[in-house]
């Protein structure tokens, strides 16, 4: 997303102080402001930090140091009296285009990509309110200073701000470009389809899991399922189906890996939106140092998360049974690399794996051990599982040096994913396979899921609540395709599934001191009583996670905006002004 030139119109004055009367009058102008709004989207690193890519550690799929994080144990106690997430700053701003949008002078052809553009963003941050707080007011326009009324608004149903946020979805759909019209730094046809996917099943679910507790929605369940199957039918009739999407160069020990590598992607179909990163552009990021040198932004991946892969036959495998996985430390890594899905060795660093082929003082270097060992902790990978996903070895380990790794916004895997786990929710039975969850397993050389069905077996994830075999399957498919991406907090979330981790530690790789000896070291690490890594044993006083239910799936409203705002009603079990 290359709006560096945007931005410097934008700065000329802010857009509140502009007059009505001599903005919004050509296309160029609508355009702009939309373009300054992109730092919303997905897909965002930071100049100097991992984003997305490490957002998963509020989850039971990776872990952050040694310290826990705080609000998966119920320790985010304190209602805020001011600020959290209850920011309405992105929906005035989205709201002045729609409400001045129709002052342009030229017809509507000429700026209907800036239209399908807005109407895309607003749906985004409204979503992002919603997933925080549930029920939220719904504004179609900015509101006045003088407006008692709209600004003593009460919170509007679940069910009536998803449906306006899907119906601005479906306008996004009918008035954007496709992908090969405008790029993949503009938003597109292809990207609002998936999106509408994601969100619709987000709805579904929460919906479904969350009735009858503090959280619960109004939304239908069965109206959003069909939703999300609906968009991936839309994509096949509007983007020409799936035929070529998923990225493939026929060689599946490396095409997985290298579709979270690219410099630029331009040429990639399946991402459907990417942030383009340059230095010298201005517009940097610090990622080919992050990966390595500062240990993944100090995350790393957990036992749970690799025991969600299968075996390269396509069956379930036990990786804690040491008859079937042997060994310990770097032998430990490399057994299960040589068993499981071929995805697992291409975002976990394995012995043998190349570094960097063109920084002076790491050209063809290779991992030898987890990064468990440095002094400075901030910089281990804590578990032993060390990610790689966006890892380049083409990319010089020098602080914001170009080239430079771009960022993924939306990918056609995660559709594909979506429909099949809403087909089998509706319905029970999988849908056809072919041109979805078997073209990702193809990619990779696994067996379809038509020709191998995994046994769901005892050490399979415990969701709280018993779950038909086939949706456990498509869960775990998912988990496995879109593992480290972000995407995992929101899943837990939409399933009710904290069982999945509370009132249990996360757990590393088995641990071997004789690894480290070859380099005379010894990490200062807590094992558990098998020998695997305990990264929270000391921060959790030995004892698990314990998720505060009934409270945390919403977020509080701010105590000044319930004073401000009588009409506002807080959150189950959050204070209320006294």
């Amino acid at each position: 997303m290359l709006f560096s030139s945007c931005e410097s119109f934008l700065d000329r004055e802010p857009l509140d102080q502009v007059s009505q009367a001599t903005f919004w009058k050509t296309p160029e102008q609508l355009d702009a402001y939309i373009m300054g709004k992109y730092s919303w989207l997905p897909g965002d690193f930071g100049a100097w930090g991992m984003g997305y890519l490490v957002q998963d550690q509020n989850s039971d799929d990776m872990v952050v140091g040694l310290n826990h994080p705080a609000w998966m144990n119920g320790e985010n106690n304190t209602t805020p009296v001011s600020g959290g997430n209850w920011n309405w700053g992105a929906i005035r701003e989205i709201n002045m285009f729609f409400d001045n949008y129709t002052l342009c002078e030229s017809p509507f052809s000429s700026y209907e990509q800036t239209y399908g553009e807005a109407c895309f963003l607003k749906a985004y941050k409204y979503h992002e309110l919603v997933q925080n707080f549930g029920d939220v007011p719904w504004y179609s326009s900015v509101i006045s200073d003088t407006d008692e009324e709209l600004l003593n608004k009460a919170r509007d149903p679940r069910s009536l701000v998803v449906d306006s946020i899907m119906g601005l979805i479906d306008q996004a759909v009918d008035h954007l470009q496709l992908r090969s019209v405008v790029g993949v730094n503009r938003l597109n046809k292809e990207t609002a389809l998936i999106y509408k996917s994601r969100v619709a099943l987000f709805e579904a679910t929460w919906a479904k899991y969350h009735a009858g507790t503090p959280s619960a929605s109004d939304v239908d369940p069965d109206t959003y399922f069909k939703k999300a199957i609906e968009a991936y039918t839309q994509f096949k009739q509007l983007c020409g189906g799936f035929e070529g999407k998923l990225y493939s160069t026929g060689n599946p020990d490396t095409d997985y890996y290298n579709l979270f590598n690219r410099f630029d992607y331009a040429d990639i179909q399946e991402v459907t939106l990417s942030k383009k990163y340059s230095r010298a552009l201005g517009i940097p990021n610090n990622l080919n140092v992050q990966v390595w040198s500062y240990g993944y932004y100090n995350c790393s991946y957990t036992l749970d998360l690799i025991q969600s892969y299968l075996s390269k036959s396509g069956q379930s495998v036990d990786i804690t049974n040491s008859s079937v996985i042997p060994g310990k430390g770097c032998d430990y890594l490399l057994n299960l690399a040589n068993t499981l899905d071929p995805r697992y060795r291409q975002i976990v660093f394995t012995p043998g794996d190349l570094i960097n082929s063109v920084t002076a003082g790491f050209i063809d270097s290779l991992f030898t051990v987890p990064q468990i060992h440095l002094s400075e902790a901030a910089r281990n990978t804590t578990t032993g599982f060390s990610p790689k996903k966006s890892h380049n070895p083409e990319g010089p380990i020098i602080n914001q040096s170009d080239p430079l790794v771009s960022g993924i916004g939306f990918r056609v895997s995660e559709l594909l994913l979506n429909y099949v786990e809403a087909y089998v929710e509706l319905h029970g039975a999988f849908p056809d396979l072919s041109d979805n969850i078997d073209l990702i397993r193809k990619r990779v050389g696994m067996p379809t899921l038509t020709e191998v069905k995994p046994v769901v077996e005892k050490w399979w994830p415990d969701y709280g609540y018993p779950i038909s075999d086939n949706l456990a399957i498509i869960r775990q498919e998912r988990r496995v395709e879109l593992a480290g991406e972000g995407l995992r907090s929101n899943d837990w979330k939409r399933w009710r599934a904290h069982k999945l981790f509370d009132g249990k530690r996360p757990r590393g790789f088995r641990f071997d001191q004789s690894d480290y000896d070859k380099i005379g070291v010894q990490p200062n690490v807590q094992l558990d009583e098998e020998g695997y890594i305990d990264p929270y044993k000391v921060s959790l006083n030995g004892g698990g996670f314990h998720f505060k239910p009934e409270r945390d799936y919403l977020s509080p409203i701010p105590l000044n905006e319930l004073l401000i705002n009588p009409n506002l009603k807080q959150n189950p079990g959050w204070d209320s002004p006294k």
